[in-house]
């Protein structure tokens, strides 16, 4: 008790040492500093097919199973827990938090990753409803499982947290995707025309995806599962190259065919499937009389070949046709048309037909205000006098699908124009593809249902214009006549849905049929009544692949549907922490890369941060200390000799001591 201090600082470095040899523990976060408290916790796993990803012997998806197991294997009785699917829309597995570990453990082996992408946010926001709503009094915990996949945070269709995460509610997220995965999908495919005529040809384009590294690829095509061609794409062209296939030709129906990429870590999206259509020659319908549609029928029977491409009837008698069998249907000056004929013609348009409508003087502007489909309605019949009728016809949208390939073709068009339908103004949607003058249309576009309506400002025949006699009369004519071929017609394949309308794509359907997925199973489809109609709709078409229509003449059925799940998700490009706390609305997020790392921090937070490290380098800076002032309080005092014969000590830092006995002289 020489010196206060240093009687201090030796007592403050045994009860140091002790303390770290006891190894303390205090909770960082949480109820309380002390044990444990009752807690529900929710765990988020993100089911999208980039969960999927093959990485070493097993996929994310393996990695994020034996991580949620982990989680419930950790709770202690009193703890509860639910868990939620992170997909286009969150899904519950246990939608309220529960305390069976075995049942939810058994719940997590049995789930697979879906075909669809995923959006974390909603779920996050089910999930901490639940939380709340269950016993907001309880510790909670969100484990949010997925890869680091940047996706999933970009927040698209989710409006934000609804439910603000709490500050005393621990959040951990799980990254287990690899740092830079590399993948190469297909995202896209457009046919070129979407329909083809037996002996004409067709192409198949490509658009291409790729994450990481620039990779060489190959595209394999497959028609009736046979290796038709195979194309090479060069690196550095995986981005930017549209790789194109020219189909061979092929007989009349329906073909499966399927683009497939070289295996790699993502099996999921290594093929896209679509159809391809082959068709005999649909007759276009030309309305009218026979001298007013004498270019026409010419035009057509020139261009395709024989009169099977057309067939030709009066304003009269067009109802006694069924408008569902021809490409296109072609009014040339048959207007005024009255109740009937105008609704099945309308109709036949939102059904996906194309109408092409030549004025004449039968019709005046009123004749054309009963029609919804029309581009516009003209405001009046204009002559032109002498010096305004040559007139250079310009291409208003010359990327547009009628009019791109004849732009290239036929060069710069002029035409006399003695007569034309003027318009003040065009319905919603409507657009010029071909103008005759500043801001004056000569051929006009209106998609109407799946449709389209094509409207002239010159008539038919050589009447009001010489454009039947002009060069350029014949190869539009026929560009209308390709295009009403295929607009009508639908995609070559579907993106994966949990539903889907028939009756447009099958109009002739009237019951239910029976669809059979690619895995064999039947389909689900429902008939209801919609507006004194029956509508067809098939459900759950997420297996991609192709869709059959079976019958007892055929068991294996037809291909009718090409699926495909989406591509976004195959865009790997990874996300970062920040990025991650940013959508959360939170700053302090727990991040964990492996089971291991997330394990400890579990750990951390539900039993508390051990410092017994800690106080061990702290009571080996008070050694220093003790040290240091021990020798220079022993110096001090060996200054001025004690005769008494005292025993002093000069210092227990180096942990030894060593006595000095004054009055035995050299003896120590």
């Amino acid at each position: 008790m020489e010196n206060i201090f240093l009687w201090l600082l030796r007592t403050l470095i045994m009860v140091l040492l002790g303390s770290a040899f006891a190894m303390p523990m205090i909770r960082s976060g949480g109820v309380g500093w002390l044990g444990e408290a009752p807690r529900d916790i929710a765990i988020v796993l993100d089911a999208s097919y980039s969960m999927g990803y093959q990485v070493g012997k097993g996929t994310v998806w393996d990695k994020s199973i034996d991580s949620a197991v982990a989680i419930l294997e950790g709770l202690r009785d009193p703890d509860r827990f639910c868990i939620f699917l992170a997909r286009d829309q969150p899904e519950a597995v246990f939608a309220e938090p529960v305390s069976n570990k075995q049942e939810g453990i058994a719940r997590l082996r049995t789930l697979q990753p879906g075909q669809t992408s995923s959006r974390v946010v909603p779920a996050v926001n089910a999930a901490m409803k639940a939380l709340l709503k269950a016993d907001p009094l309880r510790e909670h915990e969100i484990h949010i499982i997925t890869d680091n996949q940047a996706l999933p945070w970009r927040n698209l269709n989710s409006g934000g947290l609804e439910a603000q995460i709490e500050a005393k509610t621990a959040v951990f997220v799980s990254l287990l995707g690899v740092s830079a995965p590399e993948n190469t999908a297909i995202v896209s495919l457009d046919l070129q025309p979407p329909v083809v005529r037996k002996g004409a040809e067709m192409r198949a384009v490509v658009k291409l995806r790729h994450t990481g590294r620039p990779v060489d690829t190959a595209l394999s095509l497959f028609i009736d599962d046979r290796e038709i061609s195979r194309r090479h794409v060069n690196a550095a062209d995986t981005d930017s190259a549209e790789p194109s296939f020219t189909m061979p030709l092929l007989e009349v129906g329906v073909h499966a065919a399927r683009i497939q990429t070289p295996d790699d870590n993502l099996q999921a999206d290594n093929v896209f499937y679509f159809l391809v259509k082959v068709q005999e020659q649909m007759p276009s319908l030309i309305v009218g009389s026979e001298s007013e549609t004498l270019f026409l029928r010419t035009a057509l029977r020139t261009g395709f070949g024989g009169e099977n491409s057309i067939e030709a009837t009066t304003p009269e008698r067009m109802t006694e046709k069924p408008l569902s069998r021809y490409a296109s249907v072609v009014l040339c000056n048959a207007l005024p048309l009255f109740g009937q004929a105008i609704s099945a013609v309308e109709s036949y348009v939102k059904s996906g037909g194309v109408l092409v409508v030549f004025p004449g003087m039968g019709a005046k502007p009123e004749a054309y205000v009963s029609w919804t489909c029309l581009p516009g309605v003209p405001s009046r019949v204009e002559d032109l006098p002498l010096s305004q009728r040559n007139r250079v016809l310009t291409w208003d949208q010359p990327q547009h699908a009628l009019v791109r390939n004849l732009r290239e073709g036929i060069g710069i068009p002029s035409i006399s124009i003695r007569r034309r339908l003027a318009f003040d103004t065009l319905q919603e949607g409507a657009q010029r593809l071909v103008s005759m003058g500043a801001n004056q249309p000569f051929l006009l576009e209106r998609p109407f249902g799946a449709g389209r309506v094509l409207l002239f400002a010159v008539s038919g025949d050589s009447t009001w214009s010489d454009f039947p006699l002009s060069p350029f009369f014949l190869p539009l004519l026929l560009q209308c006549a390709e295009y009403g071929g295929g607009v009508g017609s639908k995609t070559p394949f579907e993106w994966a849905t949990d539903y889907l309308p028939l009756s447009d794509r099958f109009p002739d359907l009237k019951t239910p049929p029976t669809l059979k997925a690619p895995d064999g199973q039947p389909v689900s489809v429902r008939a209801s009544v919609l507006e004194g109609r029956t509508v067809l709709n098939a459900e759950n078409l997420l297996l991609p692949g192709f869709y059959a229509l079976t019958s007892p003449e055929s068991p294996e059925g037809k291909p009718v549907l090409a699926v495909n799940i989406l591509r976004e998700e195959s865009d790997l490009t990874p996300t970062a922490e920040a990025e991650v706390q940013k959508q959360l609305g939170i700053e302090n997020a727990a991040f964990a890369y492996d089971l291991e790392t997330l394990r400890t921090l579990i750990e951390e937070h539900r039993l508390g941060r051990t410092f017994g490290e800690h106080l061990l380098w702290l009571a080996l800076l008070l050694m220093a200390v003790e040290f240091v002032c021990a020798n220079i309080l022993g110096r001090s005092k060996g200054g001025g000799r004690d005769l008494s014969g005292s025993q002093e000590s000069i210092g227990i830092g180096s942990g030894a001591r060593f006595l000095r006995n004054e009055s035995a002289g050299a003896e120590g």
